[in-house]
Order: C-alpha cells, then sequence, then structure tokens
C-alpha cells in the first residue's frame, strides 16, 4: 500500500496521530513558521477520488464559519505530491473514545468541564446554521484538564428550516450508527435536537463506559434507536445523579419535539445540575 510522503510541501510529517477509512491525521513541522500542525490527508489510494476531495473542501468551508476555542481550527486545503490534505491547529490530545476505553472513572473528575465545553462547541455550530451529523466521541479531542476542541465538520449540514421540515426533504443517512437520532436515520430533515440526541448517546456513554443502545449488527442498533426504550444510565453506573438520568431520557426522546429545544437549554440544565453522586475518584 503506498504512503503519505513524509514531505508534503513545507510540512514535514513527524507522528501519525489518528486515522480513518479514507485518511489520515499526521502531526507535522511546518519549515515556513517553524510550528507545530495538525495534517489531514487523504490516503494515496483514494488521493484522485473527487467525493473525497470535495469532502475537505467542505470540512474547510464549515470551519471557516466557524469561530470558537472548542472547535478546532482549519487554515488552508492544499495538494502536494497529489495528496490533497487540509493543515489544521494541532491539539495533541487523545479523542474521548480512546479516554472511554482507558475507564470512565478518570473521567469523573473533569467530567463537568468536559461536557460543558463540548455542548459550547455544538452550540456554536448550531448558532452558526449548521448540524454535525456526526458528533461522537471520537470526535472531541480531551485535554486532561477537561478542555476540548471539536473536530471532523466534514459531512456537517445546514440545519433544516421550518420549510424544510415542513417538507420533509429527505436526507443521505449519513453518520454513526451508536450516536444516530431516529429522525436521522430515517433520512428526514435534521435541526440541532438530531446534534443534542448525539451529544445525549455521548453523555451516557462518558458516565455508562458505553452507548446507550448495543446490538451485534448496524441494523438491529439503528432499530433500538428508532423503537427501543431509553436505557437508564444509573442501571448501568449507579453514581449518575437522578437529574442527569431525567436530562438524559430527555436528550434521548424519539421525537425530537420531546427534546431540549436546543444546546443553550441543555447547557442550561448541565450548569445547574451535578451529573455524578461523587466526581473523584474512590
Amino acid at each position: 500500500m503506498a504512503k503519505i510522503p513524509e514531505q508534503l510541501g513545507s510540512l514535514t510529517l513527524v507522528r501519525q496521530i489518528g486515522t480513518g477509512r479514507h485518511c489520515q491525521i499526521w502531526e507535522a513541522v511546518d519549515k515556513k513558521t517553524g510550528g507545530r500542525v495538525a495534517v489531514k490527508a487523504i490516503v494515496p489510494a483514494m488521493a484522485a477520488d473527487p467525493e473525497q476531495r470535495q469532502l475537505l473542501e467542505h470540512e474547510l468551508k464549515v470551519a471557516k464559519s466557524l469561530d470558537h476555542p472548542t472547535v478546532i481550527k482549519i487554515d488552508r486545503l492544499s495538494e502536494e505530491g497529489g495528496v490533497p490534505h487540509l493543515v489544521m491547529e494541532l491539539f495533541p490530545h487523545p479523542d474521548l473514545k480512546k479516554q472511554i476505553a482507558a475507564g470512565v472513572e478518570s473521567l469523573a473528575p473533569k467530567l463537568q468541564r468536559l461536557v460543558t465545553e463540548t455542548a459550547l462547541a455544538l452550540d456554536h455550530v448550531h448558532a452558526r446554521g449548521w448540524v454535525h451529523r456526526d458528533f461522537k466521541p471520537d470526535n472531541v479531542l480531551a485535554a486532561g484538564d477537561g478542555q476540548v476542541k471539536l473536530i471532523d465538520l466534514a459531512i456537517a449540514a445546514k440545519a433544516a428550516g421550518f420549510l424544510g421540515r415542513l417538507l420533509g426533504a429527505k436526507n443521505p443517512a449519513k453518520g454513526t450508527p451508536s450516536y444516530m437520532s431516529p429522525e436521522q436515520i430515517r433520512g428526514e430533515p435534521l435541526d440541532a435536537r438530531s446534534d443534542i440526541y448525539a451529544f445525549g448517546c455521548v453523555l451516557f456513554e462518558l458516565i455508562a463506559g458505553r452507548p446507550p443502545y448495543q446490538a451485534p449488527n448496524s441494523n438491529d442498533l439503528l432499530n433500538k434507536h428508532v423503537s427501543a426504550a431509553v436505557p437508564a444510565v444509573s442501571a448501568v453506573n449507579p453514581n449518575a445523579t437522578t437529574t442527569v438520568s431525567d436530562l438524559l431520557r430527555r436528550m434521548l426522546a424519539k421525537k425530537p419535539s420531546d427534546r431540549p429545544a436546543s444546546m443553550q437549554e441543555v447547557l442550561k440544565q448541565l450548569r445547574a445540575i451535578r451529573l455524578l453522586e461523587r466526581a473523584t475518584l474512590s
């Protein structure tokens, strides 16, 4: 398999820090500035695929419309040696998926900051008219003190307005099965409440160590999002408070109209409650 060249113009790739189906993420040194950056490069086997370049172009467009300390900044889209790549802010910390896998107990002391900053990131995305559509722990980088950066805006879409919801225009059902809202699964018009559902799935996982629904295959998993009862997070982790259990039940409601109306509302409630009975390591 062909490798991404170690040199992309002025960028020297020094360490691979992430990977996906079609892209790799590298830490790089920019010889022009001497600074360190992150590089999201299409793997050589897919470099000529126009759809992959369009995704990078779209991600750059979305990122350029955003400006918040909790959202990763993207500087430019370049192509060197036939490899299209994004050059972005480097935030050298593991994503929440890796941190959850290491044990949610270690996240307890910083959980309140983690979820508050992540909610602020989504609120900013929504305020600029976008729905992330692939919000999941893998797409949140988190430092040891709880500071976060939201990443991967490649499939973000404009939120459906009143007319779009009224007409019920269909959209391709893109996303990650463990975190997709029922309306996203059905390909219906989406607004901020779809990301609120995904945020509920992630909050559940941060407390319970697993997403709210599990199944042996994607079809069964998607069916659970559409029709299964909302599980109680306290049944998995008794340290969860009653108030966070109630909030999660509303965030994971099957109908968007039964969920909090905005991330602003979610933020207000998050700031008013405790997530855990004990927020320190025992």
